[in-house]
């Protein structure tokens, strides 16, 4: 599908690739992952045609279509959702309008015979090719995709140029989904995508019958996407035929025995020279001692393995010591016109309370962390704690920066005495190391603004932090940071995040935002999607989807005529059944927990997952028997 062969680019004199040689076959999904910095994006830009390696060359099939989405600088139309959607079809829409005009001549008539005749053939011809091209399916496939990515059926004749930056590049996305390339090349397409557009996102590039390569920083994204990664490292990508979390395991694997392998050529060559030292002056020894220099000369010589990067850890700043209850609402109801946002709305925040809030796009979710900071008018009632401080990062708190100042002077000008000799490490930690911390601020992109005011906002925390979207422009490595900090943090965070794997790495409380109220859960986020019914296995039927399970029937017997569904079934009932007893196991060793039992709320929360747990797994294991037998 594409091959790239001895290439190399360099910018600026600073070398990204060197002579690399890389394959992407026709129903790979590939993972490119690697530091900021390494060229990611640069050869998606390489491989799409948008620039041109130093040395080297880019092959693939003639007539073998591309699709491209750019982290900036996609297309991003000037027609309503639908047309733009649907423009992914132009050259089949053509074959429509041709039909139709030439339809208009037979109808104004005046034509001879024989020119009629051959307008009908014509016609015929393009009707069999508009079908034959899906041209009867196209409406519902827009409809479909255009869905998937969060689109209301409302929204699809509102104008392309009149919605945010984030919905522009979900219609960019749609059109280049629709148009079914042979590879599509996406460089963070889950940006500004929120969790339900990710899930149907994942199922669609699942069954994709084309290659597809794909940069993010969603862990959990490429986990259940992707089925290689390449890792770009020092001027070189190397392959690894699994998902992320395996990558991590194997790269961890190749490095320890390529370093054993390079230490035991180390001996090798140490105890062979010590052998040409000691016997070199004796002629008795003067063959053996040749011999020995020769194999030296041709042994192919290892070199030391440079070490995966250890992930960064901090010990943040602890803030005072907030009273059992910081934050409460009481009927809180806000609007914007005739468009209700929340009504009626209670909440209580606790000390310590990690709390995701969760739902689709427009919920209300940035305007209720608004209304938590005490920034949004509403109607109704926020109380704060006692000796409560808060601080909240919103999403556009980039803008808020001094631009006429340097990243480290700023930075030094905020940080406490005790934590100036961290200052540099946790900049790093942010993606800032060497000269960086040198540039003014004016100069950084938006997404680097971004991760600075979420460093600065950590340097020295109030003990209740809002963040709004704050793993976006940060990598997988800077991410780990950041979650390891606000896990060891002993305030209460309120957090808003499209990352599935953060959220379930720090939530312990998730609270799910939409219609205008909110639905708590009080416990970790795989609890609150096991509520949903959402832990239930995928059905490709469903676009990738998770559904729940069938209920077995006690009467069910398996069909004989149809023993292959059988067995897929079976599979299917087989991963269920792992996934309830891991989750059964974690929560048993939830509940034998000493400190279990203090909070009754929660205490009872759990109890009652578990035994609804236990009783679905009873059922899961009664139709995997049935379906044995």
């Amino acid at each position: 599908m594409i091959r790239a062969t001895g290439v190399t680019r360099t910018y600026g004199g600073r070398t990204l690739f060197e002579g690399v040689d890389w394959f992407l076959g026709e129903r790979d999904r590939c993972g490119l992952v690697g530091p900021n910095g390494s060229g990611k994006s640069s050869w998606l830009k390489i491989l799409a045609g948008v620039e041109a390696p130093d040395e080297g060359r880019i092959e693939m099939p003639k007539g073998q279509r591309l699709g491209y989405l750019p982290q900036t600088g996609y297309y991003r139309g000037t027609e309503s959702v639908w047309a733009e959607a649907r423009g992914a079809f132009a050259e089949v829409l053509a074959l429509h309008d041709e039909k139709s005009a030439l339809e208009r001549d037979l109808e104004r008539g005046g034509l001879a015979p024989a020119e009629a005749e051959a307008i009908l053939h014509k016609i015929d011809a393009l009707e069999e090719e508009y079908r034959r091209r899906g041209g009867y399916d196209i409406d519902r496939q827009v409809d479909l995709v255009l869905r998937g990515l969060g689109f209301a059926p409302a929204e699809f004749e509102k104008p392309t140029p009149l919605l945010s930056g984030g919905w522009q590049m979900r219609v960019a996305l749609a059109r280049i989904l629709l148009q079914r390339p042979e590879v599509l090349l996406l460089d963070e397409p889950t940006n500004f995508l929120d969790i339900e557009a990710r899930e149907w996102l994942e199922g669609f590039l699942r069954e994709y019958p084309g290659g597809v390569l794909l940069v993010s920083h969603d862990r959990y994204f490429l986990d259940v996407t992707v089925n290689r990664i390449t890792d770009i490292m020092q001027k070189r990508m190397t392959d690894y035929a699994c998902n992320y979390s395996q990558f991590l395991e194997e790269r961890e694997r190749r490095y320890e025995d390529a370093r054993k392998a390079y230490e035991r050529q180390q001996e090798e060559i140490k105890r062979v020279e010590l052998f040409i030292n000691r016997f070199r002056a004796k002629n008795t020894k003067a063959t053996q001692v040749q011999s020995r220099i020769k194999m030296l000369e041709k042994m192919d010589r290892l070199e030391m393995p440079p070490p995966p990067a250890k992930a960064i850890r901090f010990q943040f700043p602890q803030p005072d010591r907030t009273g059992r209850v910081v934050l409460e609402l009481s009927g809180v109801r806000k609007a914007y016109d005739d468009l209700v946002v929340f009504s009626g709305v209670d909440l209580m925040l606790e000390r310590g309370q990690k709390v995701a809030l969760v739902g689709p796009n427009g919920a209300g979710k940035s305007t209720l962390m608004r209304i938590l900071a005490g920034t949004e008018p509403f109607e109704g009632e926020r109380r704060e704690g006692h000796k409560v401080s808060s601080d909240h990062f919103a999403q556009d708190a980039a803008d808020q920066l001094p631009g006429d100042r340097t990243i480290l002077d700023y930075a030094q000008s905020l940080c406490p005495m005790n934590y100036i000799p961290k200052l540099r490490g946790l900049l790093g930690a942010f993606l800032f190391t060497g000269d960086d911390v040198d540039k003014r601020i004016g100069v950084l992109s938006g997404g680097e603004r971004s991760r600075l005011a979420l460093a600065m906002m950590l340097m020295e925390p109030s003990n209740v932090i809002l963040l709004d979207e704050p793993t976006n422009h940060l990598d997988i490595a800077a991410q780990e940071v950041l979650l390891h900090a606000l896990r060891e943090f002993e305030g209460t965070c309120v957090f808003v995040s499209h990352d599935r794997a953060f959220i379930e790495g720090l939530a312990t409380r998730v609270i799910e935002v939409g219609g205008g109220r909110l639905l708590d859960h009080p416990g970790d986020y795989e609890s609150f999607l096991y509520k949903k019914g959402l832990l239930a296995q995928p059905s490709p039927a469903d676009n990738g989807r998770p559904v729940p399970a069938a209920t077995p029937k006690p009467d069910a017997a398996p069909d004989p005529k149809s023993k292959k569904s059988n067995a897929k079934r079976l599979r299917e009932l087989e991963q269920e059944i792992a996934t309830l007893e891991e989750r059964k196991e974690k929560l048993e060793a939830l509940l034998a927990r000493d400190d279990f039992y203090r909070d009754a709320e929660k205490s009872n929360f759990y109890l009652t997952e578990y035994r609804e747990l236990t009783q679905k797994l009873e059922a899961t294991m009664e139709e995997w028997v049935l379906a044995s037998e």
